[in-house]
């Protein structure tokens, strides 16, 4: 199976790092043209090059459009500038995400909120604004990121784990809404994932083998794990699959 996304456009947000730089990557090396959407141009160390400089020096096709996707004008720009370089938008991929760690009591509300401005109401308003152009591509496709955690809870991460399930349950609204366009809308839910976000807890060594004692493959996942199956997703291969949450999480919740 080859998956070739040649002539197509896809913005994914919270694109600089971790996850999202992987899923950004992939689509480009599948023949994405590429739009990364965050906060930030600059990778986590000064060492590391930018996601648009990586799929440049690798010849693919990227630009770079600082995003808050908590701000719907910021997301609606982010649209309009990709459509006007481009020509048009064909996948979504809604990943940018933060967290928050304490007891519902220790959560102050406004932290409470942020979380879900950037985790929920970012998906919203990419789809808000998405979804007129998207109409306009012979092959659209939303993808959402979640998590493991929309199916089991963790301790100290109210915010997060609400966040995560109502993404799950706005991907299978998208779809049903879209669904006579095309538009197929699923989601991704990443287990534990080596990045510059999780390297700090994965140094603990003891916190490591936790997380790899309830793994049940041998080894933790990467940015790019995740970004295959969201390729997938985008691709022509997927043109019957709608509505669904996969989880990529080495076996995690098969227990």
């Amino acid at each position: 199976m080859h998956i070739d996304l040649s002539d197509r456009t896809a913005i994914v947000t919270g694109g600089s790092a971790g996850i999202g730089r992987g899923i950004a990557t992939t689509l480009a090396e599948s023949n994405a043209r590429v739009v990364v959407a965050d906060v930030t141009r600059d990778p986590p160390t000064d060492a590391d090059r930018t996601t648009v400089e990586r799929i440049s020096a690798e010849g693919g096709d990227a630009e770079f459009v600082e995003t808050d996707v908590a701000d719907g004008d910021d997301v609606a720009e982010l649209v309009e500038t990709t459509v006007d370089t481009y020509g048009g938008l064909d996948v979504l991929v809604n990943n940018a995400g933060i967290s928050h760690e304490g007891s519902v009591v220790e959560t102050d509300p406004e932290e409470w909120q942020a979380v879900l401005d950037t985790n929920l109401t970012g998906v919203y308003n990419g789809a808000h604004h998405a979804v007129e152009y998207l109409k306009e591509s012979p092959a659209p496709r939303i993808v959402n990121v979640a998590s493991q955690l929309a199916f089991v809870a963790q301790r100290r991460k109210p915010a997060y784990v609400a966040s995560k399930g109502g993404v799950v349950s706005l991907t299978r609204s998208l779809a049903l809404d879209y669904a006579d366009v095309p538009i197929q809308v699923n989601a991704v839910c990443p287990g534990v994932v080596e990045t510059e976000l999780t390297r700090d807890a994965l140094a603990d060594e003891q916190r490591r083998e936790a997380f790899e004692s309830q793994t049940p493959l041998p080894y933790l996942g990467t940015p790019a794990d995740i970004g295959a199956m969201t390729t997938f997703l985008a691709s022509d291969y997927a043109r019957f699959v709608t509505g669904q949450s996969f989880v990529v999480d080495g076996g995690y919740l098969a227990q």
